[in-house]
């Protein structure tokens, strides 16, 4: 292995860790008590919608932009609790495999699906999508709801994805972005709330996309949602206050709820943004 790419291995390999080490730590306790079984941002319809409502709306949108079948096989990943998982495998009776990194959220899953009785078409793996331990051509959708900011090498995990959809097969996603412009004193505290070691603009998606051999056919802009999310889900925070600090301390809420606040700001400044995405695997 060369310099350069033990460089880029250990890179990865650290950003795999934070993400870890974020979703399996206090993250957890915040995001089941307030986002519940989805952790996503929202659609939202009006200033009044709650986040569930608004995240269902996006999942249903994203949807209605693929065409699935009973014979059908998605890929997910950073697949969460399951929730979509198991909303496609319910519509369309068709074989999901839900891949994750955190312990937490798939064992939280499997019970979820066990307890509706999909566990026959909703299977979960732990897995890096870094590196997919899977067969060329073997999907027909890939899918991924912000879960690409924690890449450590997001070119590398385009070409994973490239690699294991058939020919002309959709990669789904949407991705929360961050301009180019951001002050990096800026930058550095909205990426350290996710612990993440970059982000995307919308244009270098545009870019990089096409340099990973996609073919945009649909591109949303779902920026101002960003913002409505931060804000519903810190109403939350302090309203649920008494049941979440006793399980993750007075500090890590803290820091919760400054890190929320920040994440408002910058979306209302502009900084951050969301887009949903569906492109074909072309040049196969």
């Amino acid at each position: 292995m060369t310099p350069l790419s033990l460089a880029k291995s250990q890179h990865i390999e650290s950003a795999v860790e934070a993400a870890v080490d974020y979703y399996d730590g206090t993250a957890d306790e915040i995001y089941r008590s307030i986002w519940g079984s989805s952790i996503h941002l929202g659609l939202f319809s009006s200033v009044d919608e709650t986040l569930p409502s608004a995240m269902q709306r996006a999942k249903d949108t994203m949807i209605d932009g693929i065409a699935l079948h009973n014979e059908s096989k998605v890929l997910e990943v950073g697949c969460g609790y399951g929730t979509l998982a198991r909303q496609l495998s319910r519509s369309f009776d068709c074989s999901i495999l839900a891949t994750n990194i955190s312990d937490k959220q798939l064992a939280r899953a499997a019970e979820l699906t066990e307890a509706e009785g999909l566990s026959e078409k909703v299977r979960f793996e732990k897995c890096d999508y870094h590196q997919l331990p899977y067969a060329n051509n073997s999907f027909e959708v890939y899918w991924s709801q912000e879960s690409f900011l924690h890449a450590g090498d997001r070119m590398r995990v385009l070409s994973e994805a490239h690699r294991v959809l058939e020919p002309f097969g959709l990669l789904a996603f949407s991705e929360i972005t961050l301009r180019r412009s951001t002050p990096p004193a800026l930058r550095e505290k909205i990426l350290k709330r996710v612990k993440s070691p970059s982000m995307w603009s919308k244009h270098e998606y545009e870019i990089n996309l096409k340099e990973a051999n996609f073919q945009v056919e649909k591109w949303d802009d779902w920026s101002d949602n960003v913002a409505r999310t931060y804000g519903w889900a810190l109403k939350q925070l302090e309203r649920k206050k008494s049941e979440i600090l006793p399980r993750i301390g007075q500090e890590s809420y803290d820091n919760a709820r400054e890190g929320m606040e920040l994440w408002q700001r910058a979306a209302e400044d502009g900084y951050l943004g969301w887009i949903h995405v569906i492109a074909a695997a072309v040049n196969k």
